[in-house]
């Protein structure tokens, strides 16, 4: 019988390799499902904005004479003095507007629109 000769130098040596390999194959399992993770968000953000799109397709409105267009930035007072800013969606034949903020999309009536004004462009 032969003696392989393998020191307890060199079995730590392969521990240690085998575990830097398999912390690398682990972490880049991580950011390959992290990444899927992102791409569904954005799917689902894009869907939700079609919807939107479809339920308020008309990308004018006018109010207190000011014509508001699709994509711009307002800033919406309430009749009840809440305020919210986001962006412009677009309006539907039962006089609802939708705004997107930064968190949420708001559908809400004119006739509880108290103020719409332009948000100051950057």
């Amino acid at each position: 019988m032969t003696s392989l000769g393998i020191s307890f130098e060199e079995i730590l040596y392969a521990a240690i390799l085998a575990f830097c390999i398999t912390w690398f194959i682990n972490n880049i399992i991580k950011i390959r499902s992290l990444m899927k993770g992102i791409s569904a968000v954005n799917k689902d953000v894009a869907s939700v904005m079609n919807r939107c799109y479809t339920l308020f397709p008309m990308d004018k409105m006018e109010f207190h004479g000011i014509t508001f267009i699709r994509g711009m930035k307002i800033k919406v007072t309430t009749t009840a003095n809440t305020f919210f800013e986001g962006e412009f969606i677009g309006k539907n034949a039962r006089n609802m507007v939708c705004i997107k903020t930064k968190k949420y999309i708001i559908a809400h009536e004119l006739n509880n629109i108290a103020n719409i004004e332009v948000c100051e462009q950057n």
